[in-house]
């Protein structure tokens, strides 16, 4: 669990320091840091549900609510479908 958010931090500032520097590969570099940063976050936030196990669906913990947001933000096939679109277009016009 520990290095997976610190990888995920870690792209998200490179792929928000390429926007400010206005780099040709920003937009790729964000999708897919948007990508690896909901799955590892959806990811460490089910890790403490479970930890907490039957506290954790209690509201006064807030964890309840982080994992619900996360599972009702978006549908998670179509997010990732759409964020591999973007990085597959980014990718075939560099070629």
């Amino acid at each position: 669990m520990g290095p997976s958010w610190k990888r995920a931090r870690t792209f998200v500032w490179r792929a928000a320091a390429a926007l400010d520097r206005k780099d040709a590969d920003a937009t790729m570099l964000c999708a897919m840091a948007k990508r690896f940063g909901t799955d590892v976050g959806f990811e460490v936030a089910n890790q403490a549900l479970q930890l907490h196990g039957g506290y954790g669906y209690l509201s006064e913990y807030g964890i309840e609510k982080i994992v619900r947001d996360l599972r009702s933000a978006s549908d998670p096939r179509r997010h990732q479908r759409d964020m591999r679109l973007i990085v597959a277009r980014k990718l075939i016009e560099g070629t």
